[in-house]
């Protein structure tokens, strides 16, 4: 894999209460740009998502799978104080669940897998063979200046083609490697410009930003990206998610995000972005989890983060908080030993089910089939689809 990333409900303009900024101490996953690169300590295989480093509690180092992965260690940690920092963070809880009150199931479809002779010829294509009709396109990434590249554009008579005939497409930005835009605007105002001058071009208004490079993750990056992203919404009516690296819980405490992502969610909050989902990448752990089920890792790190938004978010309540919850396992082989199975899946969704959290996606499905650089334990073409399209019904 190459690059990428993914997307709960979260709306930070209303309520008033401080937020409280605390890590978690764990294991930390994640997917990433290129292919996601794991969150745990130890790098993946060459092959695979690389990981997306955001808030630890301690310090979280991912190395990359893929196209090179993003190396970084963890935030401090801790509200922000007299730096500038958000310290009063207005939160609104919006419901993050798809238009039927349901989970909605978008996986990750890497731009440079479909089209031409690729087994996946269009999104149409692949609707028609998954049965899906929902998915999030990755990455988004600069192209040059403070402009976004024109790799989803390339596809756009696909893409077009796809939403006229009822499908739904959600864009990420960023992933594990590779110029994210943000780092080549001077300010939030031209950041804005480029993601409206996206939409403009491609009429995709679901956003995913997939944070993992450090350089990105830094308090002033954040505040500039969350003020990009509240004149884009304003002015273009833009839907936001962030997929962020994972922290896996310890002794059946803590998991969910890190020092850094809970920093950057809530800066988000205090900009005044309302966010729909916020989404955990739970996979490669650095081999803490080999030969083990991934299913009851994930969904400590799922209780974790469900526990975080709780606190993030004042006056919220438990089920508004599971709606703005995502999870982004990478299925089948990881980039470490680690594997995310079918059963896993299983369990998974039926998690989903239960508490009725609002997105559920994987990297990627382009690896949803039997291939020699698939799953690795798909005995059918698109196994994971069906083992989780329960949370569609």
């Amino acid at each position: 894999m190459k690059t990428w990333a993914l997307i709960g409900c979260l709306a930070l303009v209303a309520c008033s209460g401080e937020v409280d900024s605390k890590g978690n101490a764990g294991a930390t996953s994640g997917s990433g740009g290129a292919g996601p690169t794991g969150s745990s300590a130890t790098g993946g295989a060459s092959s695979g998502p690389t990981g997306s480093s955001t808030t630890t509690t301690t310090s979280s180092t991912t190395t990359g799978g893929g196209s090179g992965g993003s190396t970084g260690t963890g935030g401090s940690g801790g509200r922000a104080g007299n730096d500038g920092g958000p310290k009063d963070a207005t939160v609104v809880a919006r419901d993050g669940l798809g238009p039927n009150g349901i989970t909605e199931l978008a996986p990750y479809l890497p731009t440079w897998t479909w089209g031409g002779n690729a087994a996946i010829t269009s999104l149409s294509d692949l609707r028609t063979k998954s049965g899906l009709s929902q998915f999030t396109l990755a990455f988004v990434l600069s192209g040059g200046a403070c402009k976004v590249a024109g790799t989803i554009g390339g596809h756009q008579a696909d893409v077009d083609a796809f939403v006229a005939a009822g499908g739904k497409i959600k864009a990420s930005f960023g992933g594990a490697s590779g110029t994210y835009v943000e780092s080549n605007c001077p300010d939030a105002t031209s950041l804005a410009k480029a993601i409206g001058d996206f939409v403009d071009a491609t009429h995709i208004t679901d956003l995913d930003f997939d944070i993992e490079e450090a350089a990105a993750l830094t308090d002033a990056m954040n505040d500039t990206r969350s003020q990009a992203l509240k004149i884009a919404q304003d002015a273009k009516g833009i839907h936001v998610a962030f997929t962020l690296e994972a922290v896996a819980q310890s002794g059946g405490t803590g998991g969910g995000l890190n020092s850094r992502g809970v920093s950057l969610v809530t800066r988000a909050g205090a900009a005044g972005v309302v966010v729909d989902h916020v989404n955990v990448m739970t996979m490669d752990y650095g081999n803490q989890f080999q030969n083990q089920p991934l299913a009851p890792v994930a969904i400590g790190t799922l209780n974790g983060l469900h526990a975080q938004l709780m606190t993030i978010v004042p006056g919220i309540t438990s089920e508004k908080a599971w709606s703005m919850v995502g999870v982004i396992p990478m299925i089948g082989h990881n980039d470490d030993a680690e594997i995310f199975s079918l059963a896993d899946a299983k369990t998974l969704a039926d998690f989903a089910i239960a508490n009725r959290i609002g997105l559920l996606s994987f990297w990627s499905i382009d690896r949803d089939r039997v291939c020699g650089t698939c799953s690795g334990v798909n005995t059918a073409d698109y196994d994971f689809v069906h083992a989780l399209a329960a949370v569609t019904h």
